[in-house]
């Protein structure tokens, strides 16, 4: 893998009392930011995007594909509050794929973004980053491996 990029996703409405947490849709303020967040990335090399199956990670993930048609999604029930070891196994099982974006949950997606840069930047609700792993990384070697790009935090 070459490319990566990361985005929690958008904001999604309280809980009704007898509601999941698997089943919150997005909020409005969340739709208006996964739109306009969608229009920001240059999707150009990507067209796998995996994402937690909830609602509100499907939800998102559906906004960015409508923006980019060459994005294909792909709910993954493993993804729904993923930890950074999860999401790690997921990398590591992509790793030959050119460029991925995942879709996700806090507090893995900021544990992640940190453990591939390095960096520690809280990841609001759709914030967006893209990374560039560095020239021959191991899958075995993710540590610090990525250099972020670009990382845009929603305005909404």
């Amino acid at each position: 893998m070459k490319h990566l990029i990361l985005i929690r996703h958008a904001q999604a409405l309280d809980p009704l009392s007898h509601q999941k947490d698997y089943d919150r849709s997005l909020s409005a303020r969340g739709n208006s930011a996964a739109i306009e967040q969608a229009k920001l990335i240059d999707f150009t090399g990507y067209s796998l995007v995996y994402h937690s199956a909830s609602k509100r990670t499907t939800e998102t993930a559906i906004h960015f594909a409508k923006e980019n048609i060459n994005l294909t999604l792909h709910p993954r029930k493993d993804l729904y509050n993923a930890d950074l070891n999860q999401l790690i196994e997921v990398i590591e099982e992509l790793w030959t794929e050119e460029a991925v974006v995942i879709v996700g949950h806090n507090p893995g997606i900021t544990q992640l973004f940190f453990h591939l840069t390095g960096i520690w930047e809280p990841f609001e609700t759709c914030s967006v980053a893209q990374l560039q792993f560095k020239e021959n990384t191991l899958v075995e070697n993710l540590e610090s491996a990525a250099h972020c790009i670009q990382l845009l935090h929603s305005q909404i």
